[in-house]
C-alpha cells in the first residue's frame, strides 16, 4: 500500500523544475553576452551565437545551456577542436560554478521526473 499521493511527489519535482527554469531564463536574458565574451575563440560558442541570436529568449537559453555544457565537459569539445581550453580555464570560477550547478540541478530533476513517470505509470 502506497501512503504517499503521487500528486505530492510530482509537485516536489515540478516546482523546483519551474523555479530552475525561471532562474535560467533570468540568467540567460541578463548575462548571455557577458558569458560569451569570455569565450571569443571557441568555435562552438560562436557558432551557437550565430544560429540562435535571432531566436529571442529561447535562443539565449540555448546559448547559455551550451556554455554550461562546455564548462561542465570541456574534454568532449576539446577533442573536436571546438573550444580553446585556455579560455575555459580562465572563465570566472563563480560564474562557472553557477552555470554548472544549474545544469546539474536541471539534469537531476529531469532524471527524477523520468523515474517518477516510470514508477507511477
Amino acid at each position: 500500500m502506497n501512503a504517499v499521493d503521487p500528486g505530492w511527489i510530482a509537485l516536489l519535482i515540478l516546482a523546483p523544475i519551474t523555479l530552475s527554469m525561471i532562474g535560467l531564463c533570468y540568467i540567460a536574458h541578463k548575462y548571455t553576452e557577458h558569458f560569451e565574451s569570455f569565450l571569443p575563440n571557441c568555435t562552438y560558442v560562436t557558432g551557437n551565437k550565430k544560429i540562435f541570436q535571432h531566436a529571442g529568449l529561447l535562443g539565449k537559453v540555448m546559448r547559455t545551456g551550451s556554455i554550461s555544457l562546455v564548462l561542465a565537459m570541456p574534454t568532449i569539445f576539446l577533442r573536436r577542436n571546438l573550444i580553446d581550453l585556455n579560455e575555459v580555464k580562465r572563465f570566472p570560477p563563480n560564474t562557472k560554478r553557477l552555470l554548472v550547478s544549474l545544469l546539474t540541478i536541471q539534469i537531476m530533476l529531469l532524471i527524477a521526473l523520468t523515474i517518477f513517470h516510470y514508477v507511477y505509470s
